[in-house]
Order: C-alpha cells, then structure tokens, then sequence
C-alpha cells in the first residue's frame, strides 16, 4: 500500500461505507491478525492482541481510565476476535478435522472444526489444521461515534496514536497512525459494511448525553432539598431554585465545539 494512490486506486478501496443516522455515525473493521509469533516473544500475534484488548477492558470495568477516553466523541465500542473454529462451522473444507460427536453418521448435522493451531507453524503436535492451511484469526472492531468518519479517524490518529498501534500492529499490513493517507487506506481497505444501523437516540451527542445526565442528577439533589419528606415545600424555595440555576448556567458556556471535551466544571479547558 506505498507510494502514489490514484483515483483508481481510490475507488477500490470505497466498496464498503458507513452509515449515519441524525448525528451518529457506525463503522465495522475487520482484519486479518498475523500469523505466527510476535518476533523476540514467545508469544503469538493472536494472543498479543488479545492481552492489549484485555488490559483496556479490565482498566474500564474498574472505572479507571483508559485511552478511548481521550477520543470525546465515542458512543460506543467493541472488539471481537473470531477464530477459524467459528466462522468454519458447517463447512466442508478437506483439511479440517471436525469434532467427531458433531456429526452425524450420514455426514449431516452441525459440523464443528477441531481447534486450530494458532502458532502457524505448521507443526501441530495435536494433528490439527493449522493456520498454514490458509485459515485464520480476525479481529472485527465496530464504533459509534458522533460526527464524520475521516474526522473521528483523525481524531483517532492523533488522539490515541501509539495506544492505537499497540493493537493493529498485531493485524496483516498495518501501516500504524503516523502516516494519516496510509492509516485512512488501511481501514477503508477492511472497513465492511452495516446492514442494520439502530441508533435510537440518533440526535443526542456524547457531550450531550454527559450533559443531561449530569443536569438530572443535580435536580434530583435540588428536588432533595426543596422537598421535605412528607411532601412539604421549605420555605426558601426561592433561593434553593435561584442557586439551582446559577450551578447550571456553566452549559451556556462550557459546551464543546466540534472534537473538544465537555466536562461538568465549568472549566473551560480542552484536553
């Protein structure tokens, strides 16, 4: 994928597109990981890219923070590795060793494939297929995010940068961030396209999500203090509502332009 691209080129790579419903906008990516031990390891491609996945995840479900934090626009998103042994099911490929109890004795049912030797060897001490058979791992990464997509992927490139690399270096031909042309070519070349887009929220932002979210929980502390238990109504009402307002009058002027971070301070830094 170096040097010149033309428009021909170009146009290759545009067989799959994202789809964009109100101000949400989905991308699906799926790549091929190398076969394989990382070099200097003992470790696969494969199980590399699954360690560097893990660490994010763990990091996110103990509430501490994590690189995709930088990047301000993300809805959601999810990493998957598919292994031979799954997207194989109920083919008929000669060099595929099934589980046997999977099978029926006219050679019917669901045929399940033995699994694979990741290290690509070749050599499988167990006689089992081996990636060397042609087949192999992919990784399918989808996002929702607010906005276009060359912008969240420039966003990515210089948001994330090197935490990025640290997972696709893993994948075939990976060009890494540096270079933004070969890095946009690279995802184009993977990117598949999306069916079904559900977004039903399609016209509420990340940073209004945060917003609103933050808004309802201080009126239901506002709600607490003007409401006594009994249903009775204090009598400074007046002034409990007066400084309500006042907490939150930083929305007029802490909302993020386009790429920028809100955060519930008041502050007006970008980070």
């Amino acid at each position: 994928m170096d040097g010149a691209w033309g428009d021909a080129e170009r146009k290759k790579l545009n067989w799959a597109g994202s789809k964009t419903v109100g101000r949400i906008t989905e991308i699906a990516v799926m790549a091929p990981v190398k076969l394989g031990c990382v070099p200097g390891e003992r470790r696969t491609y494969e199980e590399r890219i699954r360690d560097a996945i893990a660490n994010i995840n763990t990091r996110h479900a103990q509430g501490l923070p994590t690189e995709l934090g930088a990047v301000p626009t993300i809805h959601f998103g999810r990493i998957m590795l598919i292994r031979p042994e799954q997207y194989l099911v109920y083919s008929k490929a000669d060099c595929i060793q099934y589980v046997e109890e999977t099978i029926a004795q006219d050679g019917t049912g669901c045929p399940i494939p033995k699994p694979f030797d990741e290290y690509g060897d070749g050599m499988s001490p167990l006689n089992r297929p081996t990636p060397a058979d042609g087949f192999r791992t992919w990784v399918l990464t989808t996002v929702e995010f607010d906005g276009d997509l060359k912008v969240y992927f420039r966003d990515i490139a210089r948001l994330l940068g090197r935490a990025f690399d640290s997972i696709f270096e893993n994948c075939e031909d990976f060009p890494g961030t540096a270079s933004f042309e070969k890095f946009w070519q690279w995802i184009r070349r993977y990117q598949m396209t999306t069916q079904l887009f559900y977004a039903p929220y399609a016209d509420l932002t990340v940073a209004r999500l945060k917003q609103l979210e933050v808004f309802k929980s201080r009126f239901d502390a506002f709600v607490a203090r003007v409401r006594t238990p009994t249903g009775r109504r204090v009598e400074d009402m007046d002034e409990l509502f007066d400084a309500f307002l006042r907490e939150n009058q930083q929305y007029a002027r802490n909302f993020p332009t386009a790429g920028g971070l809100w955060t519930p301070d008041g502050c007006d830094e970008e980070a």
